[in-house]
């Protein structure tokens, strides 16, 4: 017994790396907990509108005015203009027994363009392939695989080919730290569909096309804005969200100081008031997510204990587990871990898709596998740039960001189609949904633990001051009746986050101590992020600017479960940037209404 209860404290030491939002550790649980309330799942294809006055589907010869050789660099899929590479118009259905591909040639010059569009109806699971050359080098010769759900209804599904990661196919460098490059010219010259159910599928192709949207090389953090609230995602960082601004508050700004105690500090008027020493932000524009490296942000992160064990890495499932250093200067064999951000080593994610009107931010996305990138001891922290051969995961991360009344909802959907062998004798393994960075100053973790839930005047809140650096172990609570956490300043002014469905939550800080003093809070220059990811980001202002900082707060709702192949996983959470009695009663409204239903999170039982 005492040997099983060293092994789990060892593994529990193991649970928060330096770096990533992974811990594998806390995964070796067999039992399934679950106490789900939900959300409806949504499709992650999109359905076509034949109602939609706003006809994108326009053919070169069509439309003569339009130069299908400008680059396009929109928000919006519909104003991309589509030149068709093939179309059938009459589509009969087509049969397509288990295993076997339909193959349509294409052998089209497209440019410098890479945003395809196909319009399909299948009733399987199809796993496709885009191969395409380079124009000028017939070649170098280039597969791409996708995956397309099963619908009974007339779907796009639309792709960037892999040309926004610094180490994907099809990119030219052309500077060291990759904020330049771009997609070489390249030839379609087919596109093919295999049948991965045991049954025959029926489908039909009726289009496939191809624009010339492009995402800006300097414009990568998209935003939206309301009830003065403005949040981010990084489409550079697979579509993490990486930006959280209260741009005012009651008539003043939140921001971000050196106190005269000489700690950092970020508060409501904080700029004007007697403890400020040192101003960090300037004019408010505080970000209150932590954003130092590709595990950070606030992202979806998955795992399957495939390939063999920790110890020894067998190759089981058709998956060759790695070594990692993340949790362990030793390293062991880390799971199956898409990440959203990117991998251990900081290659990024590959964008499949995104859409940003004024109202929400839609992204979709090819995981990075966390400890793909080849890892070095003691290098994978400065040595970014010499890393470039991450494995992309065969899975699809989605997510969908609205602001309502003054708060964020998030909507994660997660699929894979690796299509490994034996899933259904896999362990279980806990997920964090998500994994939730918050900058160190708003450093007191918060949540309700009565007896009497979403009665206001009830105040039996479950503080932790003394909460263990993450190094050390966690604090793992499973009593949060309300479903909330938050991280807040001494004022109880931060971040809180409701998410029905959860069984457990994992916290934990980068330095155990609540203090934020300047010592601890002084790297921000010398982020990975800062030095080479900005994009259009600000840079820090200061060593302290505490969204790029070593110093973070961690959670991460846990659910325990076992991955499923071709079966989507979804959930929605909120995030409200308020004083913790105010934006409880928010919660509480949700909660009332019955506002999210995360059945999604059942998927998997």
């Amino acid at each position: 017994m005492k040997k099983k209860l060293l092994a789990f404290l060892l593994i529990c030491s193991m649970l928060f790396g330096v770096t990533s939002c992974a811990f594998p550790g806390m995964m070796q649980n067999q039992n399934t907990q679950s106490n789900s309330s939900s959300k409806k799942d949504k499709n992650s294809s999109s359905k076509k509108n034949d109602n939609d006055d706003d006809d994108d589907s326009s053919k070169a010869n069509e439309d003569d005015d339009y130069d299908f050789d400008k680059p396009l660099e929109v928000g919006s899929v519909k104003d991309c203009k589509f030149m068709s590479l093939y179309s059938d118009e009459d589509a009969t259905e087509v049969k397509l027994s288990s295993g076997k591909t339909k193959t349509i040639e294409i052998d089209e010059a497209l440019g410098g363009k890479d945003y395809m569009r196909i319009t399909l109806k299948s009733d399987s699971n199809l796993l496709g392939t885009f191969t395409y050359c380079e124009t000028d080098d017939t070649d170098h010769v280039i597969t791409e695989e996708f995956y397309i759900e099963p619908s009974d209804e007339e779907i796009e599904f639309r792709q960037f080919l892999d040309s926004y990661r610094p180490n994907g196919v099809g990119i030219h460098i052309t500077d060291e730290y990759w904020k330049d490059f771009e997609a070489f010219e390249k030839t379609l010259l087919s596109v093919s569909f295999k049948n991965v159910d045991e049954a025959t599928a029926n489908i039909a192709i009726y289009d496939i096309s191809v624009s010339n949207r492009v995402i800006p090389s300097y414009n990568k953090e998209i935003y939206i804005e309301g009830g003065n609230l403005k949040v981010g995602a990084d489409l550079a960082m697979g579509g993490t969200l990486s930006y959280l601004e209260k741009t005012s508050y009651g008539g003043q700004t939140v921001d971000e100081i050196v106190d005269t105690d000489g700690n950092v500090a970020i508060g409501v008027g904080y700029a004007e008031s007697d403890i400020c020493q040192q101003q960090v932000s300037e004019n408010g524009g505080v970000n209150l997510i932590n954003i130092r490296d590709a595990g950070r942000e606030f992202q979806q992160s998955y795992y399957a204990d495939v390939g063999g064990s920790m110890q020894e890495a067998t190759g089981a499932n058709g998956y060759q587990r790695k070594i990692s250093y993340t949790a362990d200067p030793n390293g062991y064999y880390w799971p199956y871990n898409p990440v959203q951000g990117g991998d251990e080593v900081c290659n990024l994610s590959q964008i499949i898709d995104y859409e940003v009107t004024e109202k929400e931010i839609y992204v979709k996305v090819r995981a990075m596998d966390w400890a793909n990138g080849d890892a070095i001891p003691g290098k994978n922290i400065d040595k970014y740039e010499e890393v470039k051969n991450g494995r992309t995961t065969k899975s699809y991360i989605e997510n969908w960001y609205q602001i309502r009344s003054g708060m964020l909802e998030a909507t994660n959907r997660f699929i894979d189609w690796n299509g490994f062998t034996d899933m259904e004798n896999i362990p279980y393994h806990n997920l964090e949904i998500p994994a939730a960075y918050v900058v160190q100053p708003l450093h007191n973790y918060y949540c309700y633990v009565g007896n009497n839930p979403w009665n206001l005047g009830d105040e039996t809140y479950d503080w932790q001051p003394e909460l263990t650096s993450w190094a050390q172990g966690s604090y793992v609570n499973a009593h949060h009746p309300e479903d909330w956490f938050a991280w807040v300043n001494d004022e109880k002014f931060g971040v809180g986050v409701y998410i029905p469905g959860a069984s457990r939550y994992a916290s934990g800080r980068s330095f155990a101590s609540t203090e934020a003093k300047r010592d601890f809070n002084k790297n921000a220059l010398n982020s990975p992020m800062a030095e080479k990811y900005l994009y259009n980001k600000a840079a820090p202002m200061s060593p302290y600017t505490s969204c790029y900082v070593q110093n973070t707060c961690y959670t991460a709702p846990v659910v325990t479960v076992r991955m499923k192949e071709y079966v989507a996983l979804s959930y929605t959470y909120v995030i409200a940037v308020d004083y913790l009695e105010n934006f409880r009663a928010s919660f509480k409204e949700y909660h009332d209404n019955g506002m999210i239903n995360n059945d999604g999170l059942q998927a998997w039982d």
